[in-house]
Order: C-alpha cells, then sequence, then structure tokens
C-alpha cells in the first residue's frame, strides 16, 4: 500500500511519541458478533501472533490524591480486544463497531526512518481496515481519530514549561511564578466537521527529571458513514492536521530536545 506522505513533514531522531492511535467507528452491518475478534486475527495474516489482551479504551484525565502531586491519569472506557505483535510494540484493538490500530514507543526507528513512524504506521492502518472489513461487512465508517500521546521529558529539576510548548498556562500576576503540577484540555474547531482536542499535564518522575504530557487528538465524524477509500483519504487529512498542531504548539528548544541522539 503507497503511503502518503503528510506535508511540510518533519522528522525527529528522537520523537516523543509514547504511543499513536488511529480509531475507526462504524455503522453496524450485519455480521458483528462476539466472534469477530478471532475472526479478525488471522485475516490480519501473520503479523499479530501475541498473546491477546482485553483492554478498555482510554481518556486523559486528572487525578488528584490526598498529600500527593496531581497527575495525569488515563480514564477506562468502553472494552476491546487488543491483539499484539510478538513484542507488544504494535496492536490491532477490536470492539463492538470500533477498530483501533496502536504504535507503541518506538515509534519511529532512527537507523530506518523510511520503513518506520508514519511509513509504518498508514500501512498497517490500510491492513487492519480491510481485514477488518472482511469480517464484519460495516456499512461504512461514521468517526476516525488520530491521536499521539507525546510524553516529554527535560532532564533538569526546574524547567519553565513556556521554553518546550507555546500552549504552557500563562503565569498569572500574584501567584509564584513555578508551578507544581498542571493539566489542561481544550477542543478546537479546525474546519467543517473535524476537532483537535489538545490536553496536557504534568507527570509524576520516579527521578528529578521534569515530565509532562501532551496528547493531540484529530478527529472527524459525519451523519453519514463513508467506505473503505475515503476514510484512508480522511485519515490522510487527520494526520497532517495532528502534525500541523504538533508543531505550531512546540518551541525551537523542544525541536532541539526531539531532535538529539537517542540514549
Amino acid at each position: 500500500m503507497e503511503t502518503v506522505t503528510p506535508p511540510g513533514r518533519r522528522r525527529y531522531r528522537n520523537p516523543p511519541i509514547d504511543e499513536a492511535v488511529c480509531e475507526f467507528h462504524f455503522r453496524p452491518g450485519p455480521n458483528w458478533d462476539l466472534t469477530i475478534p478471532g475472526k479478525l486475527q488471522p485475516a490480519l495474516g501473520s503479523e499479530y501472533q501475541g498473546r491477546p489482551r482485553a483492554q478498555h479504551s482510554f481518556d486523559l484525565g486528572l487525578e488528584i490524591r490526598p498529600d500527593e502531586r496531581s497527575s495525569v491519569r488515563y480514564g477506562q472506557g468502553l472494552p476491546k480486544v487488543l491483539l499484539f505483535t510478538d513484542d507488544e510494540k504494535r496492536a490491532v484493538g477490536v470492539g463492538p463497531d470500533v477498530l483501533s490500530i496502536h504504535m507503541l514507543r518506538p515509534y519511529q526507528n532512527p537507523k530506518a526512518p523510511d520503513e518506520s513512524g508514519w511509513d509504518e504506521f498508514r500501512p498497517r492502518i490500510g491492513t487492519a481496515l480491510e481485514a477488518y472489513w472482511s469480517v464484519a461487512a460495516p456499512q461504512g465508517v461514521r468517526r476516525i481519530s488520530i491521536r499521539y500521546i507525546n510524553r516529554i521529558v527535560i532532564p533538569q529539576s526546574i524547567v519553565r514549561i513556556e521554553d518546550y510548548l507555546h500552549c504552557a498556562p500563562p503565569s498569572v500576576k500574584g501567584l509564584p511564578e513555578h508551578l507544581n503540577s498542571y493539566m489542561s484540555r481544550t477542543d478546537y474547531l479546525w474546519e467543517e466537521g473535524i476537532r483537535v482536542v489538545l490536553a496536557q499535564g504534568s507527570i509524576l518522575s520516579e527521578s528529578d527529571e521534569i515530565g509532562f504530557l501532551l496528547d493531540i487528538n484529530a478527529y472527524w465524524e459525519t451523519q453519514e458513514a463513508v467506505g473503505h477509500s475515503e476514510a484512508m483519504v480522511r485519515t490522510d487529512r487527520l494526520r497532517s492536521i495532528e502534525r500541523e498542531a504538533f508543531e505550531n504548539v512546540i518551541t525551537d528548544t523542544a525541536r532541539e530536545l526531539f531532535d538529539a541522539d537517542p540514549d
């Protein structure tokens, strides 16, 4: 399958991507039943032969615990069955009228940039969508999302978040200059039918390093379900928008960090 390269695409040697997820929601067809996950695994070929696991989808949330720092957490959503590769770094999730494709860290191989990252992710998306269509026969796709969860770790004990993110919380006169923890979530109307949800927050670290999460979710939905080919066109558009949003919120200092040689 031909890979469509997002315009203005920039590669980083050490990207902060913890997980990339593409998710499709379908208008139900006549063939959905509890045997679909079992039928999907052989339809995908020999790639996803790891042990299947049940898992919930996740949404970004805020956890507040007494006498401890608040932190970002993921809240449970609809259940899925995840089909993993042997190394458990790639997965396909399937649930009632939903399909997701997951790329876990490392998202990109700096030694093989043309065979990893989006060049690997998009063919996996296309293959999984075709396999699902063959076993579940949905009436069409009604919602698509492209989500990148970035974990940005700064090797310092005190940092200015605004040095790395343009979307950092603003300073407020009369309040302390240094944040102990933070979280925000903003929903943008990007263009007709497409929204971008930008969530960010501090994360707990076992070391003295500062870490924060930047979660960008570009999604499109419609009342009229679309077919397989149109769904892939929409997926490419969402990927371009997600990358545009990412580049707009990070600073040149962050780019230097992501371009550093990985450990």
